[in-house]
């Protein structure tokens, strides 16, 4: 009995939430403004990407923005492979584009040093960062550019995953399920988190933080920069749902990869305020006892609230993939939900049994 009210709770308190990011996702709080041309610099961090990093910067450098009003830097964070080489050959093609090695820094680790070295040498007051195994499209600049009226300091964006087998497309819709519910939660001015390989943000508010010198280093170094920028409370921040905005980034090819994203992910969201931790463990409970009700014999109170929790869901993909463009990706939607309901089972064991975080060759 105790079982089935908990259950009742659980899924009442996720069609709330679903309904609710819905309706943010439908009407999302974003602005535009055609009239703001800031100098723009694209920073991107590579470790051994010599497979990803040429398609990457063909993207970033071919943009509808004015070419004499961005630039790209790409910070060779330690590679053995041609990472330099590949470098060294756009430098010769575009004016615009610039490289440097990434020097060791015994107050900085990993990622963070090379993005903080990269950040010092832009020129722009608008920075944005993506990864080397993604690609923009050819607006990405532009309109994330114009979101930049006075008031904002920080502009998130979405990013799907190549979606050519089930594997890629059930990852891809773990990182709208993921995403979405970031931008949703934004415009209803709880801000959650982002994600770095589509992240942009005022040079002078990471300067006012004091950069990732000053901020607590974390496994997941945008959602610590992030939390940092929006708790000063100085800048607005919005997380446009624009697929003039989307970024493209390769899936995990092999599930060991993805356990091992999934563990860093989890780690770092640790950090995680209490409301974020109370949103996403709604979720989460449904699930666990959706499993419980199952293993009990409670068969019909399963897939009662199994059908309901899939039903909100399905709607909400739906309004989001087609405000970006990609309802293909629903073709995906029931591998992603075996998918999601042992990730569920999976993730604590993750985060607290599962070691060292092991991430780009290094281990943290």
């Amino acid at each position: 009995m105790i079982l089935s009210y908990l259950l009742a709770a659980f899924l009442l308190l996720n069609v709330v939430q679903i309904a609710l990011v819905i309706l943010a996702v439908r009407r999302p709080r974003d602005e535009v403004d055609a009239s703001v041309h800031p100098f723009v610099s694209v920073v991107i961090a590579a470790r051994d990407e010599e497979s990803n990093l040429a398609a990457c910067l063909e993207s970033t450098l071919n943009q509808t923005y004015e070419h004499q009003l961005f630039e790209v830097i790409v910070v060779n964070d330690h590679s053995s492979d041609r990472t330099e080489n590949i470098c060294q050959e756009f430098a010769v093609q575009f004016d615009n584009f610039r490289y440097l090695n990434a020097r060791e820094d015994i107050q900085l680790r990993g990622k963070t040093n090379a993005l903080d070295q990269g950040i010092d040498e832009a020129k722009g007051e608008i920075i944005l960062i993506t990864d080397a195994d993604c690609t923009v499209p050819s607006t990405w600049v532009e309109w994330t550019a114009k979101r930049y009226t006075s008031s904002v300091g920080i502009v998130g964006g979405l990013t799907l995953q190549k979606a050519d087998t089930w594997f890629g497309g059930m990852q891809s819709l773990d990182w709208a399920y993921i995403l979405g519910l970031a931008a949703a939660t934004m415009s209803l001015r709880i801000p959650l988190s982002t994600i770095g390989n589509n992240l942009s943000f005022r040079k002078s508010a990471y300067k006012h933080v004091g950069g990732y010198r000053k901020i607590p280093f974390s496994v997941t170094e945008d959602f610590m920069l992030f939390q940092a920028i929006v708790q000063t409370k100085k800048w607005d921040y919005i997380c446009p749902i624009d697929p003039r905005l989307l970024v493209t980034s390769q899936p995990c090819s092999e599930w060991r990869e993805l356990l091992r994203q999934k563990h860093r992910w989890g780690t770092g969201g640790l950090d995680m305020n209490l409301t974020g931790f109370s949103i996403g463990a709604i979720g989460f409970g449904l699930n666990i006892l959706i499993l419980i009700s199952l293993a009990l014999g409670n068969y019909v109170a399963a897939a009662g609230s199994l059908a309901v929790k899939m039903a909100g869901e399905l709607c909400f993909f739906s309004v989001l993939l087609r405000k970006l463009y990609h309802l293909q990706l629903l073709r995906y939607f029931l591998w992603f939900e075996a998918y999601f309901i042992c990730y569920v089972l999976v993730l604590p064991f993750l985060v607290f049994l599962g070691g060292r975080v092991v991430w780009k060759g290094r281990t943290y």
